[in-house]
């Protein structure tokens, strides 16, 4: 249980505040959301793509269905990956949110418009929706 206060109260570890905007480059949107409203756009299919930030390790233990796995400390690097989505909003997912947040201000920064899931997995597993 211990575990679990300082994982909801510090965030996912490795948590740094958001990227800096880049010179030149246009921010796009940010905005939070819970994991209610998660699986809400889920079921109405307004999630165009829902990027996991943990490791593959954490990832592999189980994650939000649908969810793709997109490293923090790789996703500056693989935005190519993600150009198709630019027209549309990036849901950004974590351990609790922590990682997210900032995967959410990097990819913002680069001008993609992002969602940070506030609680993370933590949360949707303790509202007993399922992981894949």
């Amino acid at each position: 249980m211990f575990p679990l206060f300082l994982a909801l109260t510090f965030g996912c570890g490795n948590a740094a505040p958001p990227a800096a905007p880049t010179p030149g480059v246009e921010a796009g949107a940010q905005r939070d959301i819970d994991v209610d409203a998660l699986a809400a756009d889920l079921d109405a299919k307004k999630v165009p793509i829902l990027v996991d930030v943990r490791t593959p390790a954490e990832f592999a233990e189980g994650h939000v269905p649908g969810a793709v796995n997109i490293p923090l400390d790789e996703i500056g690097g693989r935005t190519s990956e993600l150009e198709s989505h630019k027209d549309g909003e990036i849901y950004l997912v974590c351990r609790s949110g922590g990682r997210s947040a900032r995967a959410a201000g990097e990819l913002a920064a680069k001008g993609f418009d992002t969602v940070n899931v506030s609680g993370g997995t933590l949360a949707w597993q303790a509202s007993g929706r399922p992981t894949e």
